[in-house]
């Protein structure tokens, strides 16, 4: 396994996020929220635009976060697919899998320019994220953390 897959399997990060309210499950739609980080040990500077994610962002042993993109997109559940545009010539791809009052299962894959880099499935906390790290890109990595609203 080459270096850059060890490291990107290796920083798989479960991150518990904000528990949400009690209201009846909103419809069959998920809002997702993707950002594109630039971690880096070459300065320590935080993107103030990263808000309550940074915190957990600074335990991937980095000192510096600047947040190169941010996309949504509204899921419906049950496998429609969205597709991001990601830095370094990337794609990133999101479906909602399942959901359910507490919990909602996201597919997530990242494709690289020599094949697939990321093919997993998650399960996270309703209104929570979690993050994929470990693609190289510019000195430092890219930082995925992907939130899931409903």
């Amino acid at each position: 396994m080459n270096r850059t897959m060890s490291l990107m399997l290796g920083l798989w990060l479960m991150l518990a996020g904000i528990a949400g309210s009690s209201d009846a499950l909103a419809a069959s739609k998920v809002n997702v929220k993707v950002q594109v980080v630039h971690a880096t040990k070459s300065h320590k500077k935080v993107d103030s635009r990263l808000g309550r994610v940074s915190k957990h962002l600074k335990r991937l042993g980095y000192t510096g976060f600047q947040l190169l993109e941010s996309e949504q997109a509204e899921l419906t559940a049950k496998g429609k697919k969205k597709s991001f545009a990601i830095a370094g010539g990337r794609r990133l791809s999101v479906a909602v899998l399942s959901k359910d009052s507490e919990r909602v299962r996201l597919r997530v894959q990242v494709q690289g320019k020599k094949g697939k880099l990321v093919d997993t499935t998650v399960s996270i906390k309703r209104n929570g994220f979690f993050v994929v790290a470990g693609p190289k890109h510019k000195g430092g990595i890219l930082v995925l953390p992907i939130s899931a609203r409903y």
